[in-house]
């Protein structure tokens, strides 16, 4: 038996492991990932300059048993990234913010990975994600994913048609479709 850690090769981590789903009790630390958020990023991730009542109010208002809120917490218990996915029926928003430390690893787009295979098991058709055309990164997340974008007076609204789950499935282990 191996006495020192074994440090697992880079291609076998990868955020998406890390991600869990916020209850009730998390909430404390859903206001105060957002909390950290600077002026700017907030501007980013809300659409428009808020205030921290603002962003108490918010997380209070969140339904955390209709809405899929999720994300990947430090060893210290701080979120570092929060996704908010709002189901409809065939439509799905999705809301996401990274905190500055834990930016340029791809967190993001593994929040973004996730909330689509969770729009996807839960028969969404749409998702929807509303941003100023000033977030670069979540623009960039978008023309990653082929989303459709439509941009207007400084703000942009990005599409994607999410597959239903099997086809998602088939499509993720490239397997063809099989004809009934």
């Amino acid at each position: 038996m191996p006495t020192t850690p074994h440090v697992l090769p880079r291609q076998i981590l990868d955020w998406v492991a890390l991600l869990e789903r916020l209850d009730a009790g998390d909430r404390d630390g859903l206001r105060e990932h957002f909390l950290a958020l600077d002026p700017d990023d907030r501007r980013l991730r809300f659409g428009l300059p808020v205030s921290d009542e603002h962003i108490r109010r918010y997380v209070d208002g969140i339904d955390l048993d209709a809405d899929v809120v999720f994300g990947v917490c430090s060893g210290t218990g701080t979120w570092l990234g929060i996704g908010h996915l709002t189901l409809g029926r065939e439509d799905a928003e999705l809301g996401l913010s990274v905190l500055p430390d834990a930016r340029g690893r791809g967190l993001g787009a593994a929040i973004f990975r996730f909330a689509l295979a969770h729009a996807s098991r839960a028969g969404v058709r749409r998702v929807y994600m509303h941003c100023l055309t000033s977030n670069r990164a979540i623009l960039s997340i978008a023309r990653a994913a082929r989303m459709e974008i439509h941009s207007a007076s400084g703000e942009a609204d990005a599409y994607l048609v999410v597959p239903p789950y099997a086809q998602f499935v088939r499509m993720l282990i490239d397997e063809p479709a099989t004809e009934h």
